[in-house]
Parts: structure tokens; sequence; C-alpha cells
């Protein structure tokens, strides 16, 4: 079975997309009306592909296939392999305005969104294994994320003329213990980025309550129906400079009920030993959450943008 290549982020990148878009504003001329770095090696957090992808907006596509000798990337639309410089790149070339930009979104959104951004690299992760289904499944969570980016889109104007104003992306994570063998749920996540043992969790829908939501992803998560949640604390996360968080509110129970699945695309669930919980095996940042699911004294982690640490108050 043919797998994907998926790699972590190369700075490099970035200045290769840059200089390649320049020579395409040259080359096509009038021809192009805008272009954009777009794609996973335009998103800082996520695993990607190591094929540069660059969206173009034209007046005439044919002409700009022709001109450029592009070839079809199979089972994707609009999207051509060309080789520029000598650098092997993917175009994706769009007459339509609202389809240039929603490619545009994504891209900002996700890199605005890092709780999502890891969701994206766990779904292609496993997809990855059958390149076959890979850009299916891939389609699939874009499509579920375009709606949540392009609502984040039409606010994000309006927030950034407010200076205290920041987007929040609300989260949560649930320690649920055993009360006979004191043995917590854990999820051993597999994303390349962001792996090791963590708590069940996830996000909160719109108009969702915060413990509604929190019973809503224990449950498909796990498997488990959890009842009489304990707020303990919260979790900061500072996405970007702009001062975007992701807020997460902290749990905990002993009264659930339920058969614990297996797993899920996101890694195993298990029951663990709540002493053996050693930095070493979660993943990272996690350990300074468990302190405020543990300690009666402290009621917040945050993870600072500027330093990327995360502290406990």
């Amino acid at each position: 079975m043919q797998t994907v290549e998926l790699v972590s982020y190369q700075s490099a990148w970035r200045a290769t997309a840059s200089r390649l878009l320049t020579r395409l504003k040259t080359t096509l001329a009038a021809n192009l009306l805008a272009s954009s770095h777009v794609g996973s090696t335009a998103m800082p957090q996520v695993l990607a592909r190591p094929t540069i992808d660059l969206a173009l907006l034209v007046t005439d596509a044919v002409t700009v296939v022709n001109q450029l000798n592009l070839t079809p990337v199979a089972n994707a639309p609009h999207t051509y392999q060309a080789s520029l410089d000598g650098v092997t790149v993917h175009l994706i070339i769009l007459t339509n305005e609202a389809a240039y930009q929603q490619y545009l979104t994504f891209r900002d959104y996700l890199n605005a969104h890092r709780t999502d951004g890891r969701k994206y690299t766990a779904i292609r992760q496993t997809a990855a294994q059958d390149a076959a289904s890979y850009l299916q499944t891939k389609a699939a969570f874009m499509a579920s994320i375009n709606d949540k980016a392009r609502d984040w889109l039409s606010t994000k104007d309006q927030h950034e003329h407010h200076d205290r104003t920041v987007r929040a992306e609300l989260v949560n994570m649930c320690l649920i213990t055993n009360p006979q063998t004191g043995e917590v749920v854990v999820e051993n996540k597999i994303d390349a980025q962001w792996s090791g043992l963590t708590f069940p969790g996830g996000h909160v829908d719109r108009g969702e309550s915060q413990v509604a939501a929190m019973r809503r992803e224990v449950l498909e998560e796990t498997g488990l129906t959890v009842n009489q949640l304990k707020l303990v604390g919260t979790v900061t996360w500072v996405e970007n400079d702009q001062g975007d968080v992701s807020l997460g509110t902290l749990y905990t129970t002993n009264d659930y009920s339920g058969e614990l699945l297996a797993g899920s695309y996101e890694g195993a669930i298990s029951w663990h030993p709540l002493s053996a919980l050693t930095p070493a095996k979660m993943a990272p940042g996690i350990d300074a959450v468990l302190k405020v699911f543990t300690d009666p004294h402290l009621n917040e982690a945050f993870w600072g943008f500027d330093d990327n640490q995360l502290r406990v108050y």
C-alpha cells in the first residue's frame, strides 16, 4: 500500500514560496490577479507534505496551464504540478475569487487555532497510511472547518479594531478517576508534534454550554458518560502575537458509566495509574495541567506565546 510522506515544518519553505511567487508575477503579468502560499507548508504548526502549494487567482486558467506547461494532479481539482527554478510545486489555479479566498482563510484559521491544527495533523497522519484515500479524508476535514473559518474571518477585522478584544477558542479537558483503583483515563496522542499521554477533551461547539461540551467530548473520545463534573481550573494557550487564545476549562470526576473505548484516530485510550504519570510520558505541557487538576492551591495553567512556556498559578 502506497503511503503519503509528512514532514515537520521547514522555515525555508516560506522564502522559497515568496521567491517563486515573485517569478510567477513577472511571468504571468496581467493574467495573474492575486497569489499566495497556501497548504500545509504555509502552516508552521502542522506536519506537511514536502511540496509547496501556491494558489493563483487568474483571468484565464487555460492560458496559464499552457504557458507553464503544467501537469494536472490526480484527484485534486484545479491543481497542477510544475517545476519552477528546479523546485517541484503544486499550483492551484482558480478564476473564482471566493474559491481562492477559501484557501487563504483555511490557512489563516489553522495558523490562528492551534487545537484544530493538531487535529488536522492527526487526521492526516492516519490517512497518510493509504495514499489512495488521503486526499478524500483531508478534503472531508477541510469541509468541516471551512464554515468555522468563514465565521472567524467575518469577525476578524472587527476584533482587530478593539485593543482589548481577542479571539478565544473554547476547549476543555477532564481528569476521570476510578474511585476503587485510583487510576485515571489517559489518551496516548499519536500527533508527531504533540505526542504522549494526555486527558480526554476537545472543543466547545457554537451555542453549547461548557459542561455539555465536556460530557459530549468525553463520550465521543472514551465511550464513558460522566456526571458530577467539578470545575477545578483553567488552561490558556496564547496562539499568536495578536493575543488570540485557546481557553480551556478543567474538570474532574469519579462518577461515570459505560465501557472504555480502545481509542480513536487521535490515539489509544486506557486506564493508567496516576502515580505513574511522569513528564517524560506526557504530551508537552500536560504535566503542568495535571498540577492544576490535583493541587487545590493552583487555579490556572498559562502558555505564553513569546516564550512558549507553560506556567501554573
